[in-house]
């Protein structure tokens, strides 16, 4: 089971991540987005399981933000056809993956191999290989490590090691979120095979369960974020505008569900703050709203959002996690034949 676990939170993060870079121009592409930083915290809701999901995460290709712990060597040449690679924390287990373009699983194997050692010393943590396989997306190979018994403690450490120290906007909520009982930490690097033009993100998540029954439902996201406020990070703006610094829901069922209300309330565009209702869902997400921050930088301190809709458990979690793995595939596709 807790392998299982492992597998779902790195498709949740690598879903977070591809979601976070384009869901603003996937909605208006009159919308420029800043590359500096991208913050997110996205928030699901199943209703046919009664689950709920809550990742915060900071983005960034400016090294000086956002990179790995100084010891690993991103530039290596077993690293050339590298895509993806991202560890994981909680503390039940950890795992480190490694995703290869154009290479066999026995190549893969070696160079993960190779690189294994110097993410082992960064990340203070021993790995045991796991797997190898195939898919659409390249050559996986992940490996598996014991839990974080103190999960804040290497948190600190991490945002230390890995985050400008005055980065500050959604990583605020990073140590009031790892406190959940079931919470966990992924780090990633991300880029093209043939280069090194990696872009990193760090994020802090966990899961929880939503009451059953038609609703309302209120989703109050300062209160799962254990927060007081949110805001932007200064990294973030670009020309005083912060477009990049978005939470996002985003509700799954079999039926409908509607907007029943919202504070701050909905807006028309991703220029003007508050709630905007995407219009262009498809099933089975039955409802996303996104809150921007526009042009207002100013500390939101109550975000709040209701919808009705039925939320009920209908299938097992094996298949869950078997769905949202599929769709994170499909989106990681998506977005390499349709590059921004």
């Amino acid at each position: 089971m807790k392998y299982k676990m492992l597998i779902l939170l790195l498709a949740l993060f690598m879903l977070a991540i591809i979601v976070s870079g384009k869901s603003v121009l996937g909605i208006n592409n009159n919308v420029e987005v800043p590359t500096n930083l991208i913050e997110n915290v996205s928030v699901s809701v199943n209703c046919t399981s009664a689950e709920l999901s809550v990742l915060c995460t900071v983005s960034s290709s400016n090294t000086s933000l956002v990179h790995f712990p100084p010891q690993v060597d991103m530039n290596r040449d077993e690293l050339v056809n590298a895509a993806a690679i991202i560890a994981s924390f909680s503390r039940f287990t950890s795992g480190l993956l490694f995703t290869f373009d154009n290479v066999d699983t026995e190549t893969a194997k070696s160079l993960a191999d190779a690189v294994k050692g110097s993410l082992e010393e960064a990340f203070d943590t021993m790995f045991t290989w796991n797997s190898t396989e195939v898919t659409e997306e390249g050559c996986i190979v992940t490996y598996i490590s014991s839990g974080k018994d103190d999960l804040p403690k290497y948190l600190s450490w991490l945002m230390e090691t890995c985050l400008a120290p005055d980065l500050g906007g959604f990583t605020l909520t990073f140590i009031p979120v790892i406190n959940e009982e079931n919470a966990f930490i992924e780090i990633s690097a991300i880029k093209e095979g043939g280069g090194f033009n990696w872009t990193y993100s760090m994020g802090v998540g966990y899961f929880t369960t939503m009451p059953t029954g038609a609703g309302p439902h209120e989703i109050d996201f300062l209160d799962l974020l254990n927060v007081e406020s949110l805001s932007p990070s200064k990294y973030a703006s670009q020309n005083g505008w912060f477009i990049s610094s978005m939470v996002m829901l985003t509700i799954v069922s079999s039926e409908n569900v509607s907007y029943v209300s919202s504070e701050p309330d909905t807006v028309n565009s991703l220029i003007r703050r508050g709630w905007y209702i995407n219009p262009m869902t498809q099933p089975p997400v039955q409802l996303q709203a996104l809150f921007s921050f526009a042009d207002n930088p100013t500390p939101i301190t109550e975000l709040l959002f209701t919808f009705s809709g039925m939320v009920i458990p209908e299938f097992p979690a094996s298949i869950l996690i078997a769905a949202l793995i599929s769709i994170t595939l499909v989106i990681i596709i998506a977005k390499r034949k349709f590059p921004h």
